[in-house]
């Protein structure tokens, strides 16, 4: 065992010399203040006034009301009795002397002393609210009747003390600012009225005054008491203000410079442990929890700060003597948080350290007896008996989900995978708790099983195993893959199998989260995408749109440009498209879109009526090389038709018959045919048309035939013939 081990083993055995607990007796619960974070920023007012109050920290420095005036004759003899009896803490002798100076002799030098001492003498004899009262009173009558007496300037920030004893906070600030008023040239008064004002801030929760007062203080003070409360006042200032590396400075500066009076402040000791500890000082955390609990093994951050030597132990690969502190918590601090949480770390401990063929090692057990802790001999199933009857017992605080954690390491350990994501879940579904880190670590390690299965179904195309997968990880899955490109994939697997509900939360988690441009284009479009699906194309414009401007002339540019086309087609806001494809044809002079963009600005002329634009951009489209599909050509011959373009409509319906169309659209071009034959008196050929089109299921179209083939042949009879 090196040096450091055996100290911190003799250091423990001073709790022998301390009667421990009573069996049952339960401890003080630990306080309730949250430790600081390093270098979080300042928060406002109202957050503060939702913080726990500050806790009460030692008495202010007062070394006492003042002798003044020549001890002379016989009012000189009763004040050295008094004194010398006051001195002695002999309170009733002290009182007759001083009561007979005041008494017999109104006029002397030394009553403002003797006045000031029987204030004193009263407060000792009645510390309610009624006796601080009284002695306000007593003080005030004080600095009427000697203004210019020593303990005049004592009695103005002596009497803002009282304030602060009975919580009157409002009237504490108002006496000490008019003390340091009364104090301008007397540097001990004005700077013990600072000092007071600094801790009725405190009180007050007004963190940023108060570190503005001890800073004040710690330049001017030259007295060493004042320098201390000011710099440990300092201090707790900037760690109630989550400023955990600059509290921690000035911790340690006090520390050092007057060790010992630190050690008689716990509170100051214990803040001291809590931010080493927030900033990973860990041995030097580990040093001053352990003097904290032998200085103080009753006070109520004692058994955390046990738990907390035995925690950083642990993880500092000292497991004989970590099992050694959290052994004693058990036997220590019965029926606290800190002792159920010992059991559960002290067993996952030795279940570690058991050897895997259930022989136990002798030097676990040798190492039980020499620190008078349980043999360790607990089996699996006790193990597990013990970490599941924790969970269910703390099922709605932190040391529940922590007793899950360490159930799916056990069942990890054993290859029980299924048990194992089953426990890490379960542990993940308790977050919400600001102070329980547990769901957050039980999510990672899901996260770490969890990630290459569902790169593999990625890669497999298997797009229900990423699905199925992503949500065993729990409520908080989107955070942890927040800053990585697989989150995208799962999005994008959720979209496809239709979830578009769950794609959306995740593309707009996404966006919110990462700038990467790499990631951020794609997920946009993505989203865009969803929305359409959704039916919403007013979202999915709005967010097509934001590509455009965010990332103009990107690699998705043309998918963005063909889905904001849809997009403004199902609002039909053909004036916006118009705009779009004219705008997108003008600064796009060789894209290998303009033929799909010289076709949705024929569409939307003619839905805008414009035929004669419309046809010459199904013309542009056929000549910049447009894919000259049936639904093309035919779009293209009916704006021809409406132009009375009887020619190069037959010729454009003749060439949508080439690419093969639908019977319906067939039947169209046939009769389309027929009529632009018709108009041109091509009768035979319009016949020939119609007798392509048949008899058809659809009557309206059975009707037009046949409508059209009597106008037909009424125009090819004679006139002779028309007459008879």
């Amino acid at each position: 065992m090196n040096r450091r081990a055996v100290r911190y083993a003799l250091l423990i055995l001073c709790w022998l010399a301390v009667p421990p607990l009573a069996a049952g007796q339960p401890a003080p619960r630990p306080a309730a203040e949250k430790p600081a974070q390093p270098n979080a920023p300042d928060r406002g007012s109202a957050a503060q006034q939702a913080e726990p109050p500050e806790p009460p920290g030692p008495p202010l420095p007062d070394e006492g009301p003042r002798g003044e005036g020549q001890p002379q004759g016989i009012d000189g003899l009763a004040w050295q009795e008094g004194h010398a009896a006051y001195a002695k803490g002999m309170w009733a002798d002290a009182r007759r002397s001083f009561e007979t100076i005041v008494k017999q002799y109104p006029n002397s030098p030394l009553l403002p002393s003797a006045q000031a001492f029987l204030i004193e003498l009263a407060l000792r004899g009645d510390r309610t609210s009624q006796g601080r009262t009284d002695a306000i009173h007593a003080y005030k009558a004080l600095l009427r009747t000697h203004p210019q007496s020593q303990n005049a300037r004592r009695a103005a920030w002596r009497i803002a003390d009282l304030y602060l004893e009975q919580g009157l906070l409002h009237e504490a600030q108002a006496a000490y600012e008019q003390a340091m008023a009364k104090s301008l040239h007397l540097p001990y008064d004005g700077n013990r009225a600072l000092l007071g004002l600094g801790s009725a801030f405190m009180a007050m929760r007004k963190w940023n005054d108060a570190e503005h007062a001890f800073v004040t203080l710690r330049k001017r003070a030259d007295h060493d008491a004042l320098s201390q409360r000011a710099t440990i006042g300092l201090a707790h200032a900037l760690y109630r203000q989550r400023r955990a590396s600059e509290a921690q400075a000035f911790y340690d500066v006090a520390y050092r410079r007057w060790t010992k009076l630190f050690r008689l402040d716990p509170l100051a000791m214990q803040r001291f442990a809590v931010t080493l500890a927030a900033l990973h000082h860990d041995a030097s955390a580990r040093d001053i929890m352990v003097q904290f609990y032998n200085l103080y093994p009753r006070h109520e951050f004692a058994p955390a700060a046990l738990l907390h030597a035995g925690d950083s132990l642990a993880a500092g690969s000292h497991p004989a003597l970590a099992e050694f502190f959290y052994a004693l918590l058990p036997s220590l601090y019965r029926d606290t948080p800190q002792e159920t949480i010992a059991r559960m770390r002290l067993a996952t401990l030795r279940a570690d350290r058991i050897k895997p063929a259930g022989d136990n090692s002798v030097e676990l057990t040798v190492a039980a007896m020499m620190h008078q802790a349980p043999v360790p001999d607990q089996t699996d199933a006790a193990f597990r008996a013990t970490l599941q009857a924790i969970a269910i017992q703390h099922a709605e605080d932190p040391t529940g989900t922590e007793a899950l954690f360490h159930l799916g390491r056990y069942y990890e350990k054993a290859d029980d995978m299924g048990r194992a994501l089953m426990m890490y879940k379960e542990a993940a579904l308790r977050s919400g708790r600001a102070d329980d880190p547990w769901p957050l670590k039980a999510s990672e390690r899901l996260a770490t099983i969890l990630k290459p299965w569902m790169e593999a179904a990625l890669k497999s195309r298997d797009d229900l195993t990423v699905v199925t997968l992503f949500h065993r990880h729990g409520p908080i899955a989107d955070q942890l893959y927040a800053q990585s490109p697989l989150l995208l994939d799962i999005a994008e697997a959720h979209r496809r199998l239709g979830f578009s509900l769950e794609a959306v939360r995740l593309y707009q988690h996404l966006i919110k989260t990462t700038k990467n441009p790499a990631v951020v284009e794609p997920t946009l479009v993505g989203l865009g995408r969803t929305y359409l699906d959704q039916q919403d194309p007013q979202a999915a414009r709005k967010v097509l749109e934001r590509y455009r401007f965010q990332f103009p002339g990107g690699p998705h540019d043309t998918d963005v440009l063909r889905l904001l086309v849809d997009a403004l087609k199902r609002q039909r806001d053909w004036q916006g498209l118009l705009l779009l494809s004219r705008h997108w044809l003008q600064h796009h002079p060789q894209h290998p879109e303009r033929p799909r963009m010289y076709i949705n600005l024929a569409e939307t002329l003619g839905q805008l009526e414009q035929f004669e634009e419309s046809a010459l951009a199904y013309q542009e489209a056929l000549k910049a090389g447009a894919t000259q599909t049936a639904d093309v050509l035919l779009a293209y011959a009916d704006q021809l038709s409406r132009l009375d373009r009887h020619e190069q409509a037959i010729a454009a319906y003749q060439a949508a018959l080439d690419k093969k169309p639908t019977a319906r659209q067939a039947e169209w071009v046939h009769l389309q045919t027929a009529k632009h034959w018709q108009a041109l008196k091509q009768y035979d050929r319009a016949t020939v048309a119609l007798a392509e089109v048949g008899a058809t299921d659809d009557q309206l179209i059975n009707r037009y035939s046949s409508s059209l083939k009597g106008s037909v042949q009424s125009a090819r009879r004679p006139a002779g013939e028309e007459g008879l």
